[in-house]
């Protein structure tokens, strides 16, 4: 008899999982099919570290595919896939470097959108309201056991399947927040918008590392 309970309770804990897994990947399918219908988008955010709101900083990102051009910190840099140029008008300099596999791995600013597709174990947490906003909650855990990354909270706004918020937890227990203002798909892009022109930097020191 305490064999059959038993049995009974597994049962049902394995058809609870199977639910939850189900709902997130319904969830994450929703908002996989609004980026990927879209040729390119456009971001504006802001970014928080360890919930110090005085020290929030905003910026803004276009991406196409694997290229994109953020403006952020008074920083601008533009990825045309291969390599990154970081222009720092301030100090009149423009750093090069080339795009590394690892680099690709981490959260970076070409899959922001998209960085929850591979290498995290994801389960439902909490509904929340914000700004009169249902965010639906998903908690990310790295498969990497190296990962200085202890987990991530990704909050998609169920009225839209946008993503809403990305909460970074590091093993420190750091804590980093990107919080998506707007989003805007399907832009008119020139096909050059994400080429480096050398010419218009005359005058800035150019390094490559």
């Amino acid at each position: 008899m305490k064999n059959y309970a038993f049995y009974i309770l597994l049962l049902t804990f394995s058809n609870l999982f199977s639910q939850n897994d189900l709902k997130v990947e319904q969830l994450l399918d929703k908002v996989s099919f609004n980026i990927d219908q879209s040729t390119s988008y456009s971001l504006n955010f802001s970014y928080i570290i360890d919930d110090d709101i005085a020290q929030k900083r905003k910026g803004n990102i276009i991406i196409s595919k694997n290229k994109y051009i953020l403006e952020f910190l008074g920083v601008k840099q533009i990825s045309d896939s291969n390599f990154i140029y970081t222009i720092v008008p301030e100090n009149q300099e423009v750093m090069i470097s080339k795009i590394q596999k690892e680099d690709e791995e981490n959260i970076s600013p070409s899959n922001i959108l998209k960085f929850y597709r591979q290498g995290y174990e994801i389960e439902m947490d909490q509904l929340k309201v914000e700004s009169g906003l249902s965010i639906q909650f998903l908690k990310l855990t790295p498969n990497l056991p190296d990962s200085e990354i202890s987990h991530i909270f990704l909050g998609i706004n169920i009225n839209n399947n946008n993503i809403y918020k990305v909460i970074e937890v590091g093993k420190n227990n750091s804590k980093t927040m990107l919080k998506i203002e707007n989003i805007s798909y399907n832009l008119k892009i020139n096909e050059d918008a994400f080429d480096f022109k050398e010419d218009d930097y005359g005058g800035y020191y150019i390094e490559k590392i």
